[in-house]
């Protein structure tokens, strides 16, 4: 009988939420939880650097331009003599707002939209899907340079223009697994009581889409990335003298004989998006692990 008891509140301390389980699996996953703390020190270090650098970002220095990578200067200098060290990791804080702005932009107006027209459905989950596909039909560029002619080159018109193309996939991803969830027992014992359609999808229709929409965040987070990057390397993002990690890659490609304004910049894009990349299959292998 001891034994038995042990073994049941044994058994009770392993219980786990189903949160909690997804931490577990996610800690489990080496690559995953390495990338995750680089992304978390590397969006530190974009905010940190350029605030104890005793170099400005903005200021030229003529007499010291495009000088290689030295001691005083770790990642050379810029044709303007301006610190490229300093300069890549302003690019970086840019370049992460640009994006995690969007992301939430895209997440609220993805998530919503496309819960209602999966729950709805009809005529409405019709005319709402007609709507996203006349937005898939507007190019990007299209759009942008069109928003940046009526309000100007800033931060702002940045993230609109991504937010505004972006949400449609998280739309449709989210619209799919809400016309799964929309015949299961506890929608349908919802209905049955009469609840408004608003709290349903609010507390169940939206609560056990997070799973999903965790991963698919994952993976617009690097999209956002390149996007904000695409739009400042063809002169469409922020202006000089704020930079991003596009302007200074656009910047390396139009001077190929110093190697280093471009080596850097991509150096580090590419190691972010690969960061994501792996932390998107972390969350994936831990909320699904089939």
């Amino acid at each position: 009988m001891v034994k038995l008891d042990k073994l049941i509140t044994d058994d009770k301390i392993r219980q786990k939420s189903f949160w909690q389980i997804v931490i577990i699996r996610f800690n489990s996953n080496k690559l995953a939880r390495f990338s995750l703390f680089f992304i978390v020190i590397l969006a530190s270090l974009t905010v940190i650097i350029p605030l104890v650098s005793s170099y400005d970002y903005s200021m030229p220095d003529f007499v010291n331009s495009l000088e290689p990578p030295s001691i005083k200067h770790w990642f050379g200098t810029d044709g303007l003599g301006r610190d490229l060290f300093v300069r890549t990791f302003i690019g970086g804080r840019i370049t992460f707002e640009i994006a995690f702005m969007a992301t939430i932009a895209v997440m609220c107006i993805g998530i919503i939209y496309g819960a209602i027209a999966g729950f709805v459905g009809g005529i409405v989950d019709t005319l709402m899907m007609r709507f996203v596909d006349i937005l898939y039909g507007i190019p990007f560029l299209f759009f942008s340079i069109l928003l940046i002619t009526l309000f100007g080159q800033s931060l702002f018109v940045s993230f609109v223009a991504i937010a505004a193309i972006s949400w449609l996939d998280m739309a449709r991803v989210v619209r799919g697994q809400t016309i799964g969830l929309r015949h299961k027992e506890f929608i349908e014992a919802a209905i049955l009581y009469n609840l408004p359609r608003w709290a349903i999808i609010i507390n169940h229709i939206i609560p056990n889409l997070l799973g999903v929409v965790i991963v698919y965040l994952a993976l617009v987070v690097p999209n956002m990335i390149v996007l904000s990057a695409v739009l400042s390397f063809f002169g469409l993002g922020v202006m000089e003298p704020m930079t991003s990690w596009g302007v200074l890659i656009s910047d390396g490609a139009n001077n190929m004989t110093a190697w280093w304004l471009l080596l850097f910049p991509s150096l580090m894009m590419i190691t972010t998006l690969l960061a994501f990349a792996n932390i998107a299959n972390g969350l994936r292998d831990a909320l699904d692990p089939r």
